[in-house]
């Protein structure tokens, strides 16, 4: 087989290798079928690889290692090379790494730089200051993002934004007349905010503002009733369930 060439623009086996891959590629159906013959029929008759057509791709002639590759486990096998920086740019992003693979992203990022890089932007999209999304994304650890979900920038992301609301919000404690009541106290809060508040004996510890603060308060007072009603009526119906399977 030939040695990759990516400076053959003009090739016109390159360009058509590159057409019948794009065509299987996003292809469905019987024309995905066809493409793949005459892909693979062309990388043959050409002594091409894939690698040829996309650098992304591995050095290989097969259509099953074409379904099987990932660009983002090429991306991180070019960890540590010259190009390390661009690879890192381009991972950040990838939402399909496996657990094992973010944490080794993990490490070999600066996520200092990442959050310099994306505060500004952070603090159009959401509002405030940028220098308080570096300072909220500064208190994040590494072990709440190997626990999140998504692309390491969407963890990061969500993990610096929780902690930017607890810095710009009061600490509040709420105490509540029972579990049930501390329960719904913990749905309203999450639900009006988006942030969990956090259990204690007495009650609910939660960071609110004081529009906020009130609103909780308010919607305690007026649907506390129907929402404890509601919450007894499903411990009946969960209870006769279990009673069934008894």
């Amino acid at each position: 087989m030939t040695a990759p060439d990516q400076t053959s623009e003009l090739d016109p086996q390159l360009q058509r290798g590159r057409k019948l891959l794009h065509l299987y590629r996003r292809g469905v159906g019987g024309e995905r079928t066809n493409a793949g013959r005459l892909l693979l029929t062309h990388l043959k008759t050409q002594d091409l690889t894939l690698y040829d057509l996309d650098a992304s791709l591995p050095v290989s002639q097969e259509l099953a290692d074409l379904d099987n590759w990932r660009e983002s486990a090429a991306l991180l096998a070019r960890i540590g090379k010259s190009e390390e920086a661009d690879v890192l740019t381009r991972l950040v992003d990838a939402g399909d790494l496996t657990d094992t693979e973010l944490a080794r992203l993990l490490r070999a990022v600066d996520t200092e730089t990442l959050v310099d890089v994306r505060a500004d932007g952070w603090a159009y999209t959401h509002g405030g200051n940028a220098d308080d999304y570096r300072r909220a994304a500064r208190r994040v650890l590494p072990s709440v993002l190997l626990a999140g979900r998504g692309s390491l920038a969407d963890r990061l992301l969500a993990a610096t934004l929780h902690q930017h609301h607890l810095l710009t919000h009061p600490e509040r404690t709420i105490r509540a007349a029972d579990e049930l009541q501390k329960r719904m106290l913990l749905g309203l809060i999450f639900g009006l905010t988006g942030h969990r508040a956090e259990a204690t004996a007495e009650g609910v510890r939660a960071w609110l503002n004081a529009e906020q603060l009130a609103r909780v308060r308010a919607l305690l007072a007026g649907q506390g009733e129907r929402l404890k009603a509601g919450a007894l009526r499903h411990a009946e119906e969960l209870a006769a369930e279990v009673g069934r399977g008894g």
